[in-house]
């Protein structure tokens, strides 16, 4: 007579849904991209593009981060506002969306 494992007690999944995820660049590493999580890039993606000046001198960066700041709440965005601003800011610059102006104090405005 064989004896046969007990068979294992399924558990409900606790797994959490995966992540779409969106390849980010950065124009400070050419070629280089990371992943980030697109939900989240996508709302900093439009807010950055939706605060930045088309026209005239562009906007500081600290402008920038202030401007940023009040388009997502730190309820929803935590501590990582900022962070998302310059990740977002830094790939729009490295696909030509946004153009920085090399003068003092930086600016940067859409193109």
């Amino acid at each position: 007579m064989t004896i046969k494992p007990a068979k294992a007690m399924s558990k409900k999944s606790t797994a959490k849904p995966e992540k779409r995820i969106v390849q980010v660049l950065n124009v400070n590493a050419p070629g280089k991209v990371y992943p980030r999580d697109a939900a989240k890039y996508e709302a900093a993606r439009k807010a950055l593009l939706k605060v930045l000046p088309k026209a005239g001198p562009g906007v500081t960066q600290a402008e920038m981060m202030a401007l940023m700041k009040k388009a997502f709440p730190a309820s929803e965005w935590g501590t990582t506002q900022g962070w998302w601003a310059k990740t977002v800011q830094l790939d729009a610059e490295a696909r030509g969306e946004v153009i920085r102006d090399g003068g003092k104090p930086l600016r940067w405005k859409r193109k």
